[in-house]
């Protein structure tokens, strides 16, 4: 695959879907440097023509003429999950590079079809999870691999929202926590081995709106996943909990704290001493913020450009649909679930 056009190295990219999430790709694509957005597509006629008026760009109801006339080299695709297999497959076969919003599919078997497809045309695919970009996170991927915590114990996410109605045809498992199941696996760098799930249906008839679920990955982590969108504010935070004390990370703040306890090291060989953690100091780290949805584009444009994996690829994005189908079907059973 040719991936660099011929005019001065710029790459050409689309967008298809120009929802809430689209209109941010488009967004931070046009600012990026050696980058121009082609055209965007949607079915919503009254929303292409905002888009066209606006950024002066060329406009499509038909997302495969788009692919077919336009050409694009990186494609964006945010638009509802259960078409996402589809149209991923679609703009691969057409010869571009593909950003899928996550959930990466409906399904696993959905995920490695595109996986699949992409290897076979050579493509780069990457799945957006975009909080792996939050440089609270960042930060905290680099203190954990220079073994600044020590062993870690635990990793619990509170992802809580009152519902937007945004989001069609999934509940809070895939719509919210996958974020942080992807981001768990990408700290702790290991993978599930079982969970247990309580989901209820509060306020929605159709898809759960509510998740209390427990993650046991293969080295001995706990995750803890606290997710609604039933609360009536909103609450994005992550804690890291291990030998040393713990991080906390605000996603939305993009801030993280270290909370150091005082035993030392030596004092965990012996348990029956043990009386519990003494508090320590807090510390607020100093991280340069970032918008998350630049960085994750950049990222993309960056693996399509130097012929590298993306750091998000298409099998962390069927590894994160893994453990939310079994954290639903453990919900529905009221039982643990193993992941195969």
């Amino acid at each position: 695959m040719n991936f660099v056009s011929s005019e001065q190295n710029i790459l050409k990219a689309a967008v298809i879907g120009i929802g809430n999430m689209g209109r941010n790709h488009l967004r931070v694509l046009k600012e990026i440097e050696d980058v121009r957005v082609v055209a965007v597509a949607d079915s919503d006629e009254p929303a292409l023509g905002k888009v066209a008026s606006y950024y002066g760009i060329n406009t499509y109801t038909d997302y495969r003429r788009m692919l077919e006339k336009e050409k694009p080299q990186l494609v964006s695709i945010a638009i509802p999950t259960e078409r996402h297999a589809e149209v991923a497959c679609d703009a691969i076969s057409y010869g571009a590079n593909v950003l899928i919003e996550k959930p990466m599919a409906m399904n696993c078997e959905e995920g490695q079809q595109i996986i699949d497809i992409a290897k076979n045309y050579k493509a780069k695919l990457m799945v957006g999870h975009i909080e792996r970009f939050n440089p609270a996170v960042v930060e905290v991927k680099k203190r954990l691999e220079n073994n600044e915590l020590g062993r870690i114990f635990q990793v619990h996410a509170r992802r809580l929202s009152p519902y937007t109605g945004r989001i069609l045809g999934v509940g809070v498992v895939f719509d919210l926590a996958s974020h942080d199941i992807d981001v768990m696996r990408y700290l702790i760098c290991s993978e599930v081995d079982r969970v247990y799930a309580e989901i209820e249906r509060k306020v929605h008839d159709n898809y759960e709106d509510m998740l209390s679920g427990l993650l046991r990955f293969k080295n001995g982590t706990v995750g803890v996943l606290d997710v609604n969108w039933i609360t009536p504010t909103k609450v994005r935070q992550l804690t890291v909990l291990g030998e040393r004390g713990m991080y906390l990370v605000d996603y939305l703040t993009q801030d993280v704290f270290w909370y150091q306890n005082r035993f030392s090291e030596s004092s965990w060989g012996n348990l029956s001493m043990f009386r519990g953690m003494l508090e320590g100091d807090m510390v607020k780290i100093h991280i340069q913020k970032k918008e998350p949805l630049r960085a994750e584009l950049e990222s993309f444009i960056m693996a399509v450009r130097n012929n590298e994996k993306p750091l998000v690829d298409g099998e962390d994005g069927v590894a994160t649909l893994k453990v939310v189908q079994k954290l639903i079907e453990s919900g529905n059973k009221h039982i643990p679930v193993y992941i195969q």
